[in-house]
């Protein structure tokens, strides 16, 4: 079929569908009218099975679809939604334009509030027979989802609805083309342009969803509790159980209904099975925005938020006869899809306006497409094709991390398991972790050069083709994206300009060679190694810039010497990884690659006792070759990096203070910064004795942060882990892991259907190395014994008030988004009274580390640091190492306007484990002198480590 409608290019998820109300029990032309368009799927009403309704019983005549058989069931399953509309024999009285009401009517009506007729229960009786048949019959026949009426927002007795005209300057006010220009690069906020949004739209379909005055409130709602109590039923049935058929509740983007669903969620204790259907069908003032981004951002976690829907009546028809939305909706589609447009489905629905000509054409002409509502998808595909959403969703990243979506990972266990290959292979493909270290690396290097701290091995001879080997090396790391260190530029060899030296090959130049011992611990599969060796070269290569005269021209040509003399460093890198196969790959690795031998082949039989003698020839290395200025040469150890002592060269180390490391380089920090024992590893290593007193460690510090999150999604893959077995290396030997285990265990996760409610708050900070005062008998102060008797745990207890809400944090994951975050607060309201309650399912972890900060006295008013984070509000934009650690809540927490939600957490250890515990509470404010009440609290999670530990 042709795709007329379709614009999408290779990887842009954009899955759209329609429903079309002339023809709704037609699923076979709807389909065909869909796909010709290039809609993705399509809508239809669910037919009556024969023999339940009344009409059946009292003779009458049967409304028989002849769809059923002509569509393939492929079809079926995989291109049609089914939708609970009112059975064709049923009078519809007043019919305010949503499917189903009548049924919702019968099924949900008060019984106390009619007087005693036994028609109101044969209705309601009948009501349930439809509900339940029309759902067997879309499990029967695979259908993937069904939409259901929305929550009643008062008790079905007295029906309001107000009537009126839509208002023509709202219709009019866009002029724009459907492509425009002139906001194809922007979603400026509404409240800058506030032309664009008129009165509210008394012709809307909103007006007449509920909206009648009413003194019951929405939890004490019997309509609402009648419809809780069915959909209860039929989420835990085989319905939804074993077909999987997915119950898509129909959500007005009000406030009201927006906590009504809520609260049925609550009550349907939070089910999988229950998904939203955002229905966008009334117009969006400027003043009633910031609330709405308010409420979606929370929504958007705890509401199982499956599909949006965007009714015809809401789009404005510009000048050019192209529907359009205003600048209020477009920020709406712009925050759904920023957040979920991976997942989202989009539906286009609602009847058409025979007065209104679209694209100029005539009323119900072709000019919309077999459906007449073509330009409004085209439109839609349109806003998704807009910055900043594809960067968002169709970059690389998120190519990778689309597989990972909202799926709970146990955390690793860095010291009791080993990394397999391709969860090495994975982390090695981050493009902004190795680049930050490496830019950690060369500015460590630079102060310890300024600071004279690297220790002088003496001087050497070498060529101009020796040099430019090394410049070469270096301009290879630039060009891999390394740092290339401050003003130094890039020495490109060839261009006489800029190159080392000029002169021929043969030229003999000397070098002062500075040494330095970098020690690379977990050294994994080489990536910290490389980035260590490429900014040895860098910072070489600027520095080798930097020459002095010793002797005039005519002197050193009498006495034969060079007359410029240089300075370079010569690097020793020792790797250090406990995995044995990890260990072949490294060897594997420096067998085949000069730069990981000083610049020369590797050669196996070289003897390598003098590798750490400080009295070696400053012209060879430890294997007895020239050293080649501004290269490395790495040896490979095989042991745990706290057992240094076990291993002949690391125990020479520390017999030799001269030979210790000045700087320890590792890649231990897991999503809540200390969780993969980071400190306890760190420690280890301080402790041998390897490290000299002034060392410097990369990273230098990491601050744990933690959050609230709100996501039925995370709440449910949690309680789903109690089913799965606790060692899944023994199959169904394996005993399930129990509900107290699944809910007590924190788990790594690519938050997705997920708000972080608040801005996150830092736990507690590790800093390495650890320092002391106390001095030995030479007066030196002992770097080892600084290290011992090291207490690692902490505790934090953290409130988190209405104050600390934003909206800019998003799902937890990903930069702080500052458009919403002004949105959310653009009329200087952060939350009030009218706001919808959240609801807490746990809190996400997260960390911030400084690799590497240059002290102040080096900095000269310049920003000499090298940053990584995962936290939203200092993320790194393009890593993907790390994920959140989800800390699940037993049972959700509800927290009202105005709460405050506290957070207790521990880390707590003994010999030989690692674990965390938490609780939270909520509570009121306490703001303007009232006095605090405690409403809710959580039981301790993890007490004593009972369920989750890291060994160490």
């Amino acid at each position: 079929m042709a795709n007329n409608g379709s614009t999408n290019t290779s990887g842009n998820t954009f899955i759209g569908g329609i429903f079309l109300p002339e023809i709704a029990d037609d699923a076979v032309t709807s389909l065909s009218y869909a796909r010709n368009d290039g809609f993705e799927y399509c809508v239809t009403e669910l037919p009556v099975p024969p023999g339940i309704s009344s009409a059946s019983a009292n003779g009458g005549a049967e409304v028989v679809r002849t769809d059923v058989t002509r569509l393939e069931s492929k079809w079926w399953s995989t291109s049609v939604v089914g939708m609970v509309a009112d059975p064709p024999h049923w009078d519809i009285v007043d019919d305010d334009g949503q499917p189903g009401n009548e049924l919702l009517r019968a099924l949900t009506t008060n019984p106390g509030n009619v007087s005693k007729n036994k028609a109101v229960g044969t209705k309601k009786d009948e009501a349930e027979k439809i509900l339940w048949g029309v759902m067997e019959w879309a499990s029967h026949m695979n259908i993937p989802a069904v939409i259901l009426p929305s929550v009643p927002l008062t008790e079905f007795t007295v029906k309001n609805i107000i009537n009126g005209s839509r208002n023509e300057e709202t219709m009019a006010d866009s002029d724009e083309d459907i492509f425009d220009d002139s906001e194809r690069n922007s979603f400026s906020s509404p409240l800058a342009t506030q032309s664009h949004i008129g009165p509210s739209d008394e012709n809307n379909r909103s007006a007449a969803l509920f909206q009648g005055h009413s003194t019951t409130s929405l939890g004490n709602n019997f309509s609402a509790k009648e419809y809780t109590r069915l959909l209860s039923a039929l989420s835990t049935s085989a319905i939804c159980t074993s077909s999987h058929v997915q119950l898509w509740v129909r959500v007005p983007l009000t406030l009201q209904h927006l906590q009504a669903y809520q609260l049925l969620l609550s009550r349907c204790d939070h089910s999988s099975h229950i998904g939203c259907m955002l229905y966008v069908c009334n117009s969006l003032d400027a003043a009633s925005l910031p609330a709405i981004v308010r409420a979606l951002h929370n929504f958007l976690g705890g509401g199982n938020v499956k599909a949006v829907s965007w009714d015809t009546s809401v789009f404005l028809i510009n000048k050019k006869g192209y529907p359009t939305l205003s600048k209020s909706h477009q920020f709406v589609f712009q925050l759904l899809f920023g957040r979920l447009g991976r997942t989202l489905r989009v539906l286009v629905e609602g009847n058409m306006d025979q007065n209104t000509a679209i694209n100029g054409g005539d009323a119900g002409g072709s000019s919309g497409g077999n459906t007449k509502r073509l330009y409004y998808l085209q439109y839609l595909r349109h806003l998704r094709s807009r910055t900043p959403l594809p960067s968002i969703l169709d970059s690389e990243e998120a190519t990778i991390e689309t597989p990972y979506l909202d799926h709970l990972q146990s955390p690793l266990q860095p010291l009791g398991d080993h990394l397999e290959y391709q969860t090495y292979e994975t982390f090695e493909k981050d493009p902004v972790k190795y680049l930050r270290y490496g830019e950690a690396v060369a500015l460590a290097l630079e102060d310890a050069i300024a600071e004279d701290r690297l220790r002088y091995l003496g001087s050497t001879t070498t060529t101009v083709e020796q040099l430019n080997t090394m410049n070469r090396l270096a301009k290879l790391a630039a060009e891999s994206g390394g740092y290339v260190g401050e003003g130094a530029g890039l020495l490109n060899v060839g261009d006489d300009e800029n190159d080392i030296t000029v002169g021929n090959d043969e030229e003999i130049v000397e070098v002062d060679i500075h040494e330095v011992t970098i020690m690379v611990v977990g050294a994994g599969r080489g990536p910290l190694v490389r980035e260590a060796i490429a900014a040895v070269s860098r910072v070489s290569a600027s520095w080798m810039k930097d020459y002095r005269y010793d002797l005039s021209p005519e002197e050193a040509l009498k006495e034969n010497r060079p007359s410029k003399r240089r300075k370079a460093i010569y690097a020793k890198v020792i790797a250090i990884e406990k995995n044995p196969s990890a260990v072949l790959y490294l060897k594997s690795f420096k067998a085949g690659d000069p730069s990981w031998n000083g610049g020369h082949e590797y050669n196996p039989s070289s003897a390598r006792d003098n590798f750490f003698d400080p009295n070696a020839d400053a012209n060879e290395d430890a294997e007895g070759q020239i050293i080649i200025p501004g290269t490395s040469n790495v040896i490979i150890i095989g042991c745990d990096m706290r057992e240094a002592t076990s291993h002949p060269l690391l125990k020479y180390m520390i017999q030799n203070p001269g030979s210790r490391a000045e700087m320890v380089v590792s890649e231990l920090l897991g999503s809540f910064g200390d969780n993969e024992l980071s400190p306890e590893c760190l420690d280890g290593v301080q402790q041998c004795g390897v490290l000299k007193e002034n060392c410097v460690s990369i990273p230098q510090s990491y601050t744990s942060f933690i959050a609230p999150v709100s996501s039925a999604r995370l709440h449910s893959e949690a309680k789903h882990q109690a089913s799965l077995p606790i060692n899944s290396n023994e199959g169904p030997a394996s005993p399930s892991s129990g509900m107290q285990r699944a809910m007590e265990t924190p788990y790594v996760v690519r938050t997705h259907a997920a708000s972080q409610t608040h801005l996150e708050k830092g736990c507690w900070t590790f800093s390495h190395p650890h320092h002391s005062d106390v001095s030995n008998e030479s007066g030196e102060c002992s770097s080892a014994e600084a290290a011992r008797d090291i207490n690692n745990d902490r505790c934090a207890h953290l409130s988190f008030t209405d104050r600390d809400r934003n909206a800019g944090v998003g799902c937890g994951y990903g930069a702080f988004d500052t458009d919403v975050a002004s949105m959310s607060t653009a009329l200087g309201v952060t939350t009030s009274s009218k706001d919808t309650p959240i609801t807490i399912h746990g809190f996400l972890g997260s960390f911030h580390s400084v690799l590497y900060e240059s002290p102040p006295k080096l900095k000269k008013g310049k920003d000499r640091s090298s940053v990584i984070s995962i936290a939203p509000s200092t993320f790194s934009v393009g890593m993907f190492s790390w994920f959140p650690l989800y800390f699940p809540l037993k049972s959700p927490l509800l927290v009202p306007p105005g709460a405050t939600v506290n957070c207790s957490i521990w880390r707590r250890s003994d010999d030989g484990r690692v674990w965390y515990e938490w609780c939270a509470e909520v509570e009121s404010s306490g703001d303007y002198g009232e006095e605090r009440t405690l409403w809710s609290v959580s039981s301790m999670h993890n007490p004593g480590g009972r369920s989750y530990h890291v060994r160490l």
